[in-house]
Order: C-alpha cells, then structure tokens, then sequence
C-alpha cells in the first residue's frame, strides 16, 4: 500500500500508550507518515518509533486514580473526559496542514476522534487497551458492580449529557451522523488483548480485530536471575496504585527466608528506602524490564492491570492478583472464570494471605496448564503486526467503498 498519512490519537497514560508504540512502529516501517499526538512524558518514545510528535495542549489529565474509586467517583469520570476531549480538538485541527487519510484514536478520546473523521470524511479506528463493550457485555455496567449503581440523576451525568449534545450539534453534520458520532456502532476497533480472552468474544463481527499484546519492548539492560536456582516471583502494582510501601513492605515479610527469589518492581512513586533492609533473596528496583524477568518467572502478583496481565500471558506466567479499582476487579473476575489466576482481595492482602496464593498457584499444575494455552491464543492474535494490517484493510476498504 501507497504510504499515508495517519493521525494517531493515543491516551496519554502508560497502560494506553505502551501498546500504540510498537503499531506505530510498524506502520512507520511499512511507510506511512503517522502524525501522533502525546504528553511530555511520551514524546521521546514517541520520536523514537519513527512517528512525528505533537504535544496535546492542554495535556488529558492522566493524573493516578484516587485511591477508591465509587460510584460518585464513577459518575464524573466521563464529564472530565469529555472537557478534556473537547479541550484538545482546536490544538490537533491547528497543528495539521491539512486532514489526514484516517484518524487512529483511544476510546478514551472517541468523541475528539470520531468528530475529527467525520468533519474530514475520513475512516477512524478506534484503539481499546481493555475489554470492549458490545450487546453482549457492558465495561460500564460491569464497573458498578464494584463501585456500587451509578444515580441517574447525578448532575456530572446531566452536564454530560447537555455539553455531549452541544458538542454533536454544534458540530455541523446532518443528524443520522451525529447518532452515529455517539454510538459508534459502525465504528472499526482494535483491542490489545486476544479475542478468547475479552468477555463474550465470540459475540463480535468483523469490525473488532482483537491483536493481543503488541511486545512493546523493554528499555535498558536485561536481567539474569540469581545462580541460587530458587524460582522466580515478580511483584508489581503497575502505574497507577502502586504508591503502596505497605503492600511492598508486607510481599518482603511474605518471602523473607523463603525458597524464592522475588524482584520487586516499585514505580516512580516508593523509594526502595522506604521498604527498609531487604532480605538476600529479596531485590527491590523502581523499574525492572518486566519481559526480561516474567522470561523466568514462576508467578506474578501484581494489581490485575491489563497490561501487567497481557505481559504474564504473552509469558505463560500464572497469576496473584490484588485488584484495586473496579476496572482491575472486572480484569480479575475474567482471570477467574478462565482459572489462569488467584485473586486476593486488598482488605485480605496479609503477608500470609500473599504467600499461601502464591505457593498455591505455584503448586498448581491445572492453572500452569490453562495459563500455557492462553499464551498459545496471546501469541496467534498477531500484535503490531495485525495491528498494521487491520488499519491498512481499513484504508483500503473505504477507498474501494
């Protein structure tokens, strides 16, 4: 295909931009000028895969969730996202010559995007790094069944709904595509996670292509584990709640002296200090190259982020998992109902609690089993590379549509 120009709308958090790089990547590989918008914090790797970098101004906040996210908390979440969708729609219309042949978005940003593609008359993709909501299973609903219902007369939702409305009127295009522009149930999506594994997966058509984990690339040096032959055990809250010494500090208590080797992987937000002297089999670094060592590990406790999740499977690495936030917990709930993981609750999660999950999964053949034909489904859905080759067949079908 004759190269394009694609823009690429990514929502700047790490779990949402990690997957796009390597798309990026592979789209710039194949010669296609994509023009990507970012943060600061993402700028460089953005440059990096070869696309051109522009700052979102005002940057989305991508600020850590609070530390309980309930239903009042669940409410005003998507009023914020659309304030930040809206704020950011003049910058990316200014920073362009001219539009582009398609408009690659985070469903995060799905009003910035589908507005931009429909004002152009140009084909959009949406990007989920998460479960996909279809007839058959609602992210939302599944939500607050953790965060508790949702009041319908909560005024964030009635705000929502009048600055949504202005936002689609205003927006100059006739009336069946402004009720598009909000469904979206046309639009083409790309999920980072493979199709066995999203919730009622075989329930989506043609125009959900589930690519899996896309084997973005560790930064830095590699790791060795320790010559002691003990196995392996990764800890890592992901990045957005790991501000928890506690939790660290309760995992080196769970593993001190025991036939382990545990790596922690704390974040930017806890000092190793702050964990105190470690025990000989205990190593405690702010970032670790997670492929590098999942490469040896025998099981991961870690926050059920999608993400950290995508990287155990890709792996073969069963789980422990403490979820935090209603999102995690419905990541946990699908862990469950597939066996490929034990969960304890965060209000359980003692050093005991933490170690009996971990030497149970460990001792556990059935769950190595289950979590070793995953991989197989991980490893087929094709990553970057489908990826590349689901936007091209969508550029492709709207110019011979």
């Amino acid at each position: 295909m004759t190269g394009r120009h694609l823009l690429v709308l990514p929502y700047p958090a790490y779990g949402h931009m990690m997957p796009v790089l390597p798309v990026l990547a592979e789209l710039v590989a194949r010669g296609h000028r994509v023009t990507c918008f970012a943060t600061d914090d993402f700028a460089d790797r953005v440059r990096a895969t070869g696309a051109q970098a522009h700052p979102y101004e005002p940057p989305p906040p991508s600020d850590p969730p609070p530390d309980v996210i309930d239903a009042d908390e669940c409410a005003r979440a998507p009023l914020k996202l659309l304030k930040a969708s809206l704020a950011v729609l003049p910058t990316i219309e200014a920073r362009l010559a001219g539009p582009p042949d398609a408009v690659v978005y985070d469903t995060t940003l799905w009003l910035t995007g589908r507005l931009l593609a429909a004002r152009w008359g140009r084909p959009s993709i949406q990007l989920c790094p998460t479960f996909v909501s279809n007839d058959h299973f609602n992210l939302s609903d599944q939500h607050q069944d953790f965060a508790g219902q949702i009041d319908p007369a909560h005024p964030a939702l009635a705000e929502f709904a009048t600055r949504l409305t202005e936002a689609v009127t205003g927006s100059g295009l006739p009336a069946q595509q402004q009720v598009e522009l909000f469904h979206g149930r046309e639009e083409f999506t790309l999920a980072f996670l493979p199709r066995e594994f999203q919730f009622a997966g075989d329930t989506f058509d043609e125009r959900h292509v589930f690519v899996g984990p896309t084997g973005q690339s560790d930064d830095g040096p590699g790791w060795q584990p320790p010559a002691d032959g003990n196995p392996v055990l990764l800890v890592s809250l992901g990045t957005t709640v790991n501000n928890r010494p506690d939790f660290f500090r309760d995992c080196v208590r769970a593993f001190a002296g025991q036939p382990w080797h545990v790596v922690i992987a704390l974040g930017a937000r806890v000092d190793p200090a702050e964990l105190g002297e470690l025990p000989p089999n205990v190593e405690a670094h702010r970032w670790v190259p997670l492929r590098a060592v999942l490469a040896h590990a025998s099981v991961f406790l870690c926050q059920s982020g999608m993400g950290s999740i995508m990287e155990s499977l890709h792996a073969g690495v069963p789980m422990v998992v403490v979820p935090h936030h209603p999102e995690q917990h419905v990541n946990a709930r699908r862990l469950t109902e597939l066996g490929l993981a034990r969960v304890v609750g965060r209000d359980e999660a003692s050093a005991e609690a933490l170690r009996d999950a971990v030497d149970r999964v460990a001792a556990d053949p059935a769950i190595r089993e289950r979590v070793q034909r995953m991989r197989e489904h991980v490893l087929a859905a094709g990553g970057a590379v489908r990826a590349a080759d689901a936007v091209e067949q969508r550029l492709r079908t709207e110019v011979a549509a």
